[in-house]
């Protein structure tokens, strides 16, 4: 068997569905999560370490699972922690990837792996999966979901009847119709692609802007219209991003960026959090710049005492747009299901540093590997 440490629980169903090939070591209690401590004395055990809710994936944590004299524990005693830790012994991999104990492959839920340090995997040569296709429909629902909310004031009526307030209005200025409005969206992948289909069948005009234009045809059929950064902000009434976060990309929309956007608009993000400033997000509330915001994601985790915090006009949620059980049980196949291929000896789409896998195919022709 493989061993797949876990970083945070996971449901027996999704165990059972690997059982004949992988061995899981994850917390025993539903819901719970090894320390770092935990997950450092834990990682020689590991062929396999799957990433879960953005548990980070560092230098020293690589180095643990991945050195010779690591990578020889696998026959030992086991730790008092957790279930499913075992002896375990490498699976019958014909060609694939490693053999013998030691870490072979890092898998992360979800789409975003940021908090993965990838640079150093392909150095060590430890290919990194993640699920980058599951994550499209629940993340676009959500990111709807929130969209509907800011524009029709829906967490300050809740918060007004919940205080005893019933506050109505014959001709009101509080909620805004989505139809007929523009979303402008930054980032115009699978997810953006995603919400733009989402919004135009709800009957908003979609513009975006994204580095790869979408094909003309593509464009016609889905009624999307391409346009500059600034003429997204600058023509939008709700601007939602959607883009990978690079570290040269952080506070992307910082000061400059809401001041371009229009008088009252709103603002949506549910793609990484250290692409916003948010003190300026938070000025430009304040100020009336912007009528709403709407964030599921944040620079610094858990946000709960932050200035947006204190906003009656945004809407929080604590990272969760892909949180639904079908979506997850799905990522979670996605990510092993890479695995699984890798181990075979296959090439999985989900490979993030597919150049890992050259340095594997020059191994296996030379008998280095």
């Amino acid at each position: 068997m493989t061993n797949v440490l876990c970083t945070r629980w996971i449901p027996g169903e999704c165990e059972a569905e690997y059982g004949d090939v992988f061995q899981f070591i994850c917390p025993e209690k539903e819901g719970g999560s090894f320390t770092r401590e935990e997950l450092l004395e834990l990682m020689p055990r590991a062929d396999i370490l799957f990433s879960i809710a953005g548990t980070p994936v560092t230098r020293d944590m690589i180095d643990r699972g991945s050195s010779p004299e690591h990578g020889r524990v696998g026959q030992g005693s086991s730790p008092e922690h957790g279930r499913g830790v075992g002896q375990g012994s490498s699976p019958e991999q014909g060609s694939g990837i490693g053999q013998g104990r030691g870490l072979k492959i890092i898998a992360s839920l979800g789409v975003g792996y940021d908090h993965v340090d990838v640079e150093y995997a392909a150095e060590k040569r430890i290919p990194v999966v993640n699920s980058p296709t599951q994550v499209t429909e629940p993340t676009a629902e959500h990111t709807i979901a929130l969209v509907m909310g800011i524009f029709h004031n829906l967490y300050r009526y809740t918060a007004q009847v919940r205080a005893g307030i019933w506050n109505t209005s014959a001709f009101g200025t509080t909620q805004t119709s989505v139809s007929g409005h523009v979303l402008g969206i930054v980032g115009m992948g699978r997810i953006g692609q995603c919400v733009g289909k989402k919004a135009a069948a709800l009957g908003m005009k979609v513009l975006y802007h994204d580095p790869l234009c979408l094909a003309e045809e593509k464009e016609r059929e889905n009624g999307f219209e391409y346009g500059s950064l600034a003429e997204v902000l600058e023509k939008s009434d709700c601007v939602t991003l959607h883009v990978p976060y690079t570290g040269e990309n952080r506070h992307m929309f910082g000061r400059e960026a809401f001041a371009r956007m229009k008088q009252g608009a709103y603002f949506v993000n549910a793609s990484r959090g250290g692409l916003v400033d948010t003190a300026a997000l938070a000025d430009a509330l304040r100020s009336g710049r912007l009528k709403g915001a709407a964030l599921d994601v944040f620079e610094k985790e858990p946000y709960t005492t932050g200035e947006l915090a204190g906003l009656d006009q945004v809407i929080l949620t604590p990272h969760v747009a892909s949180e639904t059980w079908d979506a997850r049980m799905n990522m979670a196949r996605e990510c092993l299901d890479g695995a699984r291929e890798l181990l075979l000896g296959n090439r999985p789409a989900n490979v993030v540093n597919p150049q890992v896998l050259e340095y594997v195919d020059k191994g296996r022709e030379t008998g280095e590997e």
